[in-house]
């Protein structure tokens, strides 16, 4: 070890140095609090799942659900227990440390004695100081002694500790997967399945639900995934063919382009696909948990973001890897994930409800890949950018045709391109009313070309009427899409920049560019 060899000065220098004891007994303090609250959700699910298969709840599904439950609940002790003792040890390493420094010379005495040898010697021209330089370097070599016992005592100690610790990360790893598979070896779910004809009856229906939102609520918050499903789980459909890779799309409501991705540690989710904002979003629960989430190490920041509509949100930005099938994975990029989210106004409180989950809900979406170049967030980066070469280079959105897709890489050589727009998602449009407008058009507006932006907006300054035919056009004279206002496409009228809403992708192919950087163009086909 390095401070056998080194001198008082340095070892006590760096011993004296710095922060002290006090980062580790912070950790000290939250590995504790961790623990108590894993210990308490641990109990507090047992109580629950308890108290439900004791009293109210009797049968084939009561005794499935406490047999997972049992599971669940060993899962959450012994997470509890690991928490715990990375307190204790961390308490103990804290307390080698001050040992440590109370047995080590202080710097000031080390350098009082060297000052006195230099003075000594100085001073020495006739030998009479011989003595005292003797005596000096006595004193000095009995610090250098000192300092390295104490020195090897805390490295002992320090050693000790850290042998009887496991590594927190290896006791989570397979946390999840231990979660998933309870939850897939146990019947609970077909034994609920088996009350459908009795859950007719509103008593037990409202029973039921309130059993399963029980359980599943600490499940999804430590591990996120539910012990008791109730929809089929998604999978992954990605391909990686020689130079191509593609993903499926599902039009949620006819509209909403929904990618099955997981973040982490993850479960698949239904990711929209955004080319309205820049960067993936994904709430904890579907990062794997508050488990899940603590793997991925720690965040490099943490911000305020929101999204059009009435949804704020707190959120941690990890580094992730998202996978999207068949070996189509990203290295690991920055992904916002969700913490906390709160309406924005009451209103948006009673049309979305108050979790960033029921805000997307209307969507059918888990999360949001923000995929345009230049849409200046809430996301830092475009997740897809960091896919392997050559699929980060663009992306390929279509929603034409009976098998919808996302194509990753260089755009397409098998369409005819019939317009390209630069600055994605950002551009100028021509807008034209009625028949006339059909042929000339008689508006120019900015516009985001918004795949997520379901109806999208029109301009206030349009004027338009229910039924009117609404034509617009790329600046090339190319027509993008035409709708008959409030008749075959609802728009919401709107003072602000328009939003295009889905139509435009729904009629052609889109491909977005990511070059050049921070800019981006996007291209329609036919």
């Amino acid at each position: 070890m390095s401070f056998l060899v080194l001198p008082p000065e340095i070892n006590s220098m760096l011993m004296y140095a710095g922060a002290g004891s006090a980062p580790m007994l912070a950790a000290a303090t939250a590995w504790d609090g961790l623990a108590a609250e894993l210990g308490s959700a641990a109990q507090s699910f047992s109580s629950i799942t308890s108290a439900l298969a004791g009293e109210a709840w009797q049968g084939a599904a009561s005794t499935a659900m406490v047999t997972a439950a049992a599971q669940y609940t060993g899962v959450l002790s012994r997470a509890a227990a690991q928490a715990q003792s990375a307190a204790a040890q961390a308490q103990t390493i804290a307390s080698a440390f001050e040992s440590a420094v109370v047995a080590t010379v202080h710097p000031a005495l080390v350098s009082a004695n060297r000052n006195e040898l230099v003075q000594l010697l100085v001073s020495n021209l006739f030998g009479q100081n011989a003595p005292a330089i003797a005596a000096a370097e006595s004193d000095y070599e009995q610090m250098w002694a000192t300092d390295v016992a104490a020195m090897v005592d805390y490295h002992g100690g320090v050693s000790a500790a850290a042998s009887q610790l496991t590594s927190w990360s290896a006791a989570v790893r397979g946390l999840p997967a231990q979660a998933s598979s309870a939850a897939a070896a146990t019947p609970v779910g077909a034994a609920l399945n088996s009350l459908a004809p009795a859950a007719s009856s509103p008593g037990l229906g409202a029973l039921e639900q309130y059993a399963i939102a029980a359980i599943n609520g600490p499940t999804e918050f430590l591990f996120g995934r539910p012990l008791i499903s109730t929809a089929p789980a998604p999978g992954l459909g990605g391909t990686v063919s020689g130079g191509t890779a593609t993903a499926p799309l599902t039009l949620y409501g006819g509209a909403e382009p929904l990618v099955n991705a997981s973040v982490g540690g993850g479960a698949p989710v239904p990711l929209l696909v955004d080319t309205g904002s820049t960067g993936l979003v994904i709430p904890f629960q579907n990062a794997g948990g508050l488990l899940g989430t603590l793997q991925l190490g720690l965040p490099s920041g943490f911000g305020i973001g929101g999204y059009s509509g009435g949804i704020n949100y707190l959120y941690a930005t990890y580094n992730a890897p998202v996978n999207f099938g068949g070996g189509l994975v990203t290295s690991r990029t920055p992904v916002d994930i969700e913490l906390f989210a709160w309406p924005a106004s009451i209103s948006a409180a009673m049309n979305h409800g108050l979790t960033f989950q029921s805000y997307f809900a209307q969507d059918g979406a888990g999360g949001v890949l923000g995929v345009g170049p230049n849409a200046g967030g809430p996301g830092p980066s475009i997740a897809t950018q960091a896919l392997p070469a050559p699929y980060n280079s663009g992306l390929l959105i279509n929603e034409t045709g009976q098998h919808p897709y996302l194509q990753f890489g260089a755009p397409p050589t098998n369409l005819n391109p019939i317009a390209t727009f630069s600055g994605s998602p950002i551009a100028t449009l021509e807008i034209g009313t009625g028949p006339l407008g059909a042929v000339f058009p008689q508006y120019s507006v900015n516009a985001v070309i918004d795949s997520g932006g379901v109806e999208g907006t029109i301009p206030t300054g349009l004027n338009a009427v229910p039924g009117e035919l609404i034509s617009v056009f790329a600046p090339n004279g190319a027509l993008l899409y035409s709708y008959l206002y409030d008749g075959t496409y609802f728009p919401t009228p709107s003072p602000y920049i328009m939003n295009t809403g889905a139509l435009p992708f729904l009629e052609h192919p889109v491909y977005i560019s990511y070059s050049p950087g921070g800019v981006g163009t996007t291209t329609f086909y036919q």
